[in-house]
């Protein structure tokens, strides 16, 4: 019987659980960075940085990233990217390109220039996949879509494709991120944000209230084995 208890606490336990959620959103038309409240971030503009690079800083945090695979272009920035019209921005041709970084966050960001359908972000705590996201089509279904979206902010131009700011927030720590284009033309990006927040670890009132409800179970099956144990005792 008290093993049917445990069992019942680690049934209770499991159901309170739930896998990740993650939460996407899209800054208003024209922005190229990072406004949530409620996060300190770091970000790597690109600036500064050579074809092809291993490691990214992200100025605000102490977090560094490494890249594991994939190579990421490098260049000035044109009609198809760079925020504010200046300094750096990366593109992607073909192989994906994953981003380790040194420590877990529960934010990530990063600004989508000259957009296609082929442009995409996954979530990996480790190797677990969290999520994975199009970015066009996260666009074209956020409620503040509209026709602002299209072409660069930064100085006009390229009216038929699309830019913005994407915030991906999660429950759930992740330490890695892999940036993809699949297929044809080019993933565009700039500011790559991570960024963490104080996430409250005590269970939330449902937990607790199935958490007790465990240990009740537990408690009764004990009782009910000490008064058998005594009567069993007083018996003999």
């Amino acid at each position: 019987m008290f093993r049917q208890a445990v069992l019942a606490l680690a049934a209770l336990t499991w159901a309170a659980s739930a896998p990740a959620a993650i939460v996407v959103t899209v800054n208003a038309a024209g922005s190229t960075s990072a406004n949530l409240s409620g996060y300190t971030f770091g970000v790597a503009n690109l600036d500064n940085l050579s074809n092809g690079p291993t490691s990214f800083n992200f100025v605000g945090s102490p977090i560094t990233g490494a890249t594991m695979d994939g190579y990421i272009n490098i260049g000035s920035a044109n009609v198809y990217g760079g925020a504010g019209g200046s300094g750096q921005f990366a593109s992607l041709y073909g192989d994906p390109a994953t981003i380790q970084l040194s420590q877990s966050v529960n934010y990530f960001g990063l600004w989508g220039s000259a957009l296609d359908g082929n442009n995409s972000v996954a979530l990996y705590n480790d190797n677990t996949l969290l999520g994975t996201y199009a970015l066009q089509s996260v666009l074209q279904a956020s409620p503040g879509f509209n026709s602002g979206y299209y072409g660069n902010p930064s100085g006009g131009g390229n009216a038929g494709e699309l830019y913005a700011f994407f915030n991906f927030a999660s429950d759930s720590a992740f330490n890695r991120v892999q940036l993809i284009q699949n297929g044809g033309g080019g993933f565009e990006f700039d500011n790559l944000t991570v960024g963490t927040s104080v996430v409250s670890t005590a269970p939330e009132p449902a937990t607790w209230a199935m958490l007790l409800m465990g240990f009740g179970l537990v408690g009764g099956f004990l009782r009910q084995r000490r008064d058998r144990t005594q009567a069993s005792a007083l018996a003999a």
